[in-house]
């Protein structure tokens, strides 16, 4: 049986709106899945494959997979939680603390991970979801920052300007 384009839109939607909340705020890595569970068991086949192939999730052994920042990212996008105050507001936080790190420099900045956290009072988790999953580019429009291995946060000199 041929499932509509319709159909399998609303089914990875769903999942991913599923997904997003299991996740919240955590990292995306340290929540596992279980696509056999009661929660997924009526996603369709298809529809994994679908995420895996867009670079939505990951798996990491049968039956379990991983949200990826960018599925997280789409998620919260479906979820409209970049939208609502409670996100928002987090967003502005981490955006205003890194924002003060380039004010009045002229090359990028860096910011460990955990002073990040500190300073704008979010998780860890949470700032890594946001830098890596590119929140602040395609929910708003601007240049965000990125993370680099070792945990820092690179922050361009034109962090949160629309690009031209």
């Amino acid at each position: 049986m041929t499932i509509s384009r319709n159909d399998r839109i609303a089914d990875l939607a769903d999942a991913l709106k599923r997904m997003t909340e299991d996740v919240g705020e955590q990292a995306v890595w340290r929540v596992d899945i279980s696509t056999e569970s009661e929660r997924y068991n009526h996603i369709n086949n298809t529809t994994w494959k679908e995420l895996l192939d867009c670079g939505l999730v990951k798996w990491f052994c049968p039956g379990f997979c991983q949200l990826t920042t960018a599925g997280w990212r789409k998620g919260v996008q479906l979820l409209g939680w970049d939208r609502g105050p409670m996100l928002q507001g987090k967003l502005s936080k981490l955006a205003a603390t890194l924002k003060d790190q380039v004010k009045g420099r002229h090359d990028e900045a860096y910011l460990y991970l955990q002073q990040a956290a500190q300073l704008s009072g979010l998780s860890e988790d949470l700032i890594c979801n946001i830098v890596e999953g590119r929140l602040f580019e395609h929910s708003f429009g601007f240049k965000g920052a990125k993370l680099d291995t070792d945990n820092t946060i690179v922050i361009p000199i034109d962090f949160g300007m629309p690009p031209l």
